[in-house]
């Protein structure tokens, strides 16, 4: 944060990226555990206001929002779901096998 000595204004400087670092770790949690998954996928509400491990998820109001407003049966899908609406995310490509693994000569 910068200071203005002569105003006393106080001025945040944005990261341009969001930083997701709570999406991700209830993300994260979800991979770790089944039933916090399950519950993810049916209440996100309650998985979020639950937290995971004794731990709770700092989510600003628009996080929130997204994260209980997306929807999928299954954990890849909701998280694809989610990172729709992610400002400047974009579509993992997963590489078929001739991709990833063809030796390239």
């Amino acid at each position: 944060m910068l200071t203005n000595q002569l105003f006393d204004q106080h001025v945040k400087i944005g990261n341009p990226h969001r930083d997701c670092s709570e999406i991700n770790r209830l993300l994260a949690a979800a991979v770790v555990s089944r039933q916090f998954c399950n519950l993810l996928l049916t209440d996100p509400s309650r998985a979020i206001t639950q937290g995971y491990g004794g731990e709770k998820f700092s989510l600003s109001a628009e996080e929130y929002n997204l994260v209980i407003s997306s929807r999928g049966s299954s954990l890849p899908e909701f998280a694809r779901e989610l990172c729709k609406y992610l400002p400047g995310q974009t579509a993992v490509k997963h590489p078929s096998y001739t991709e990833s693994y063809a030796p390239r000569f």
